[in-house]
């Protein structure tokens, strides 16, 4: 989700209010396997026939481009000719989609109305996107369940896929009525032909600690900040049948708030305990990713790439007291990360060649992440970030437009075993 400005969190928050009276308190996890292809106005078809709710914005009638190439602003960027076995080669995309109850009028009015109604443009948009890019391994931020229960669980672009799908709670993970099926969630769809699940977790990280009081110091920070978020994340056993190798691949949607950066680093921490628990192999193959809502200065990619970070030397963590939370913080204030990862965008990044993965006007900057285990891949090639003359041509600076879909651009990389 966009990270925004100081001034409109008290206008989100009215919002928030009213929009989630009717939300989810459980986290619901489903699993299906998608056999239908379905052309463009097919899928819209099917979905006209879902009660939807776009008052958020205009109703507008519109076609998609003609010929539509996703990757029209985009590249491969070719790294490594490792190994051209193709049976040994990985490809991944990890796509925050932009949740329809999430375009406020205080953040994206500004844009062309018309390329933001869902049923008539952004949904058919996304899954031409979806198809076109159509990698092994397909993760997803801020999928709404309804849609993913009405629709891409069962006619998912892309043939053969199986898909897992965890939901967020109600905003305080401690209500327990007033289901609703238009809360968001992470979710993950896997290319059964070369995949077979072996095991799945699906993780709310408040309630983790409300379920295992005994293990943790629950002080006022930790309940006010930590608990009460209703952030989940995903983890997958994956069986490679061409390889004959056991992969683990988390997708999650860290805490939006640029004043909660430290519950990003916990959230992280969390979830990378969980994985290690997880984990029955003694060197693992490791996939993890998704909208970290952290660029790569922060806390949280600093904690994933140099496997280390000391709350004492952080801002995230000034004034605030953790208490003997020694499961994510040691007594020296050190938060620890068994793995050793890397950022398939590293390359870029490191070079100043990707300016954004979530474009909008009151944020533009790389949010969105994929980590993988350092010493067991290597990294073909990636998508590029989007054409800098298109985005500089463009008279309205942002997205979702006519082209992207959402405020975020996927990231997809070809990775291979090492």
């Amino acid at each position: 989700m966009l990270i925004v400005s100081k001034h409109l969190k008290q206008q989100f928050t009215k919002m928030n209010t009213t929009a989630t009276k009717t939300t989810t308190t459980t986290t619901t996890t489903t699993t299906t396997t998608t056999t239908t292809t379905a052309s463009t106005s097919t899928s819209t078809r099917k979905f006209n026939n879902i009660k939807i709710d776009d008052t958020l914005i205009p109703t507008t009638s519109l076609s998609l481009p003609k010929n539509y190439d996703a990757f029209k602003y985009r590249r491969w960027i070719h790294l490594n000719e490792y190994n051209s076995d193709p049976n040994t080669k990985i490809s991944i995309m990890t796509f925050n989609l932009l949740s329809r109850h999430y375009l406020w009028k205080q953040i994206f009015g500004y844009l062309d109305q018309k390329y933001l109604h869902w049923s008539n443009y952004r949904f058919p948009l996304i899954n031409e996107t979806i198809k076109q890019f159509s990698t092994d391994i397909m993760c997803f931020q801020e999928m709404e369940y309804a849609i993913y229960k009405q629709y891409w669980s069962k006619n998912f672009p892309n043939e053969n896929f199986k898909s897992f799908f965890v939901q967020k709670s109600f905003w305080n993970t401690t209500c327990s009525n007033n289901n609703s099926e238009f809360i968001d969630g992470v979710a993950i769809f896997i290319n059964s032909k070369r995949f077979d699940v072996l095991d799945q977790i699906e993780i709310n990280f408040g309630k983790l600690i409300l379920e295992n009081k005994k293990e943790y110091d629950i002080i006022m920070d930790l309940y006010e900040r930590v608990i009460k978020k209703n952030t989940v994340a995903l983890i997958l056993k994956l069986y490679d049948k061409l390889c004959d190798k056991v992969v683990y691949i988390s997708n999650t949607h860290l805490y939006w708030s640029p004043d909660f950066n430290d519950v990003k680093v916990l959230q992280t921490k969390l979830l990378i305990n969980e994985l290690e628990k997880f984990i029955t192999e003694t060197d693992p193959y490791i996939i993890m990713l998704g909208d970290l809502n952290s660029n790569l200065q922060s806390d949280v990619c600093k904690l994933l790439s140099h496997k280390s970070i000391n709350i004492n030397n952080s801002l995230s963590f000034k004034n605030l007291n953790y208490g003997k939370n020694y499961k994510i913080i040691n007594k020296d204030g050190i938060i620890q990360n068994p793995f050793n990862f890397t950022n398939v965008y590293d390359s870029l990044l490191q070079t100043n060649q990707l300016h954004f993965t979530s474009y909008i006007q009151s944020l533009t900057d790389v949010l969105d992440h994929i980590y993988i285990s350092k010493d067991k891949f290597i990294v073909n090639k990636i998508l590029s970030e989007v054409d800098e003359k298109y985005c500089s041509n463009c008279k309205i600076k942002g997205f979702p437009n006519n082209q992207f879909p959402s405020d975020h651009i996927p990231l997809c990389t070809e990775i291979s075993y090492k």
